[in-house]
């Protein structure tokens, strides 16, 4: 898979999560996708594969927070 985000992004059980549950995973994915995650675990995507994941994000998922925007480090 070119860029690894889970499929599941795009379910309706996603999609039927309680509000702050959602919310919860959406920050999750924003934290590592940003880079703000440091750990080995997620040292393997870099920059760019971060910044188009989120470019698709923008472009495909419907409801997807503001706060997904350009990932700079």
């Amino acid at each position: 898979m070119r860029y690894p985000c889970s499929y599941m992004i795009y379910s309706e059980a996603f999609d039927g999560m309680p509000d702050q549950a959602r919310e919860a995973a959406y920050k999750r994915m924003w934290h590592i996708l940003s880079g703000e995650e440091k750990t080995h675990k997620y040292s393997k995507l870099s920059l760019a594969d971060r910044q188009a994941i989120v470019e698709v994000l923008r472009e495909t998922k419907k409801g997807l927070p503001d706060y997904f925007q350009l990932v700079t480090h």
